[in-house]
């Protein structure tokens, strides 16, 4: 399946030392650049993070971003009298080695406002925190990866229409391709009959030039290249694939060379037309591969 390299997960995680807000965030890059913004207490499980998130992502700039989410626990989470009175502690022996008067009372609601507004802090990262964080990190990256195969699935569904009408269109070039020299033999026929010349003196010139070109404007080989790399692009999208974007982006530079190629042949307004609108279709599938894995 077609994975966009455009995407967002997002997890709320609850965790013994307070709660943390996990988001993974990736945009268009051509090869992998993992980028980590997570507070600094838990910067030796940045490795193991970058080394899951590798695992199954192979394109694409990403963002991992970590943040403790003290808002939602300053209004649901009251410390314990033991941690208010500890803290209460530390200030009065802050206050005393300051040289304010151990009478001057520090204000409850001012103890308050510090405890309940101070962000968790990880003290130390144990086995039992690591493992409540990768978890947390496990559902941010299933809704990541789960963004991206659906909007992997939008791309599939706007490129497959675009390659049924580059088929239609290489149809209809073979076609006129395989009359092409027949329409030139008549032209010719005609010129030299309105130049007064004959044409039965003339028959081995005119067998000659209709040689000519009919070896000029036989594309016989490109076409069928393109249709085959038509039906191999089909493929690889109908395939159970996680990352196809390099063999696709290979496929459609091909396809645009097999193109360009038949336009330098193309001898009729018809088959120039139809080629414009091959190269139209083409450039509008690889604007896409630039969002696909």
């Amino acid at each position: 399946m077609a994975r966009s390299m455009t995407a967002y997960g997002r997890s709320h995680l609850k965790t013994g030392v307070g709660q943390f807000i996990i988001e993974i965030h990736s945009v268009n890059r051509k090869s992998l650049d993992i980028h980590s913004n997570i507070p600094k207490e838990l910067l030796s499980l940045d490795m193991g993070l970058r080394k899951r998130l590798a695992e199954e992502v192979k394109r694409g700039n990403v963002t991992i971003r970590i943040t403790k989410d003290s808002g939602q626990g300053s209004s649901s989470e009251v410390p314990s009298l033991g941690a208010m009175k500890e803290i209460h502690k530390e200030w009065m022996e802050c206050a005393l080695g300051l040289g304010y008067k151990k009478e001057e009372a520090i204000p409850f609601s001012s103890l308050m406002q510090f405890v309940m507004t101070s962000s968790p802090t990880v003290q130390k990262i144990d086995k039992t925190f690591e493992s409540e964080l990768m978890q947390g990190f496990d559902e941010a990256m299933a809704a990541f990866i789960a963004m991206k195969e659906t909007e992997g699935n939008a791309l599939k569904e706007d490129i497959l229409p675009r390659l049924c009408k580059i088929a239609e269109n290489i149809d209809r070039v073979e076609k006129l391709t395989g009359e092409a020299p027949k329409r030139f033999h008549e032209r010719l026929a005609k010129k030299l009959e309105e130049i007064k010349l004959s044409h039965e003196a003339d028959e081995d010139r005119l067998t000659r030039e209709l040689v000519i070109f009919a070896d000029k404007v036989d594309v016989t080989e490109e076409i069928t290249r393109l249709a085959s790399h038509v039906k191999q692009f089909r493929d690889i999208l109908s395939e159970d694939k996680r990352r196809v974007g390099r063999e696709l982006d290979f496929l459609t530079q091909e396809m645009n060379r097999e193109v360009n190629t038949i336009a330098a042949k193309s001898q009729e307004l018809g088959i120039t037309q139809l080629i414009l609108s091959v190269k139209s279709e083409l450039e509008k599938i690889r604007e896409q591969l630039q969002n696909i894995e």
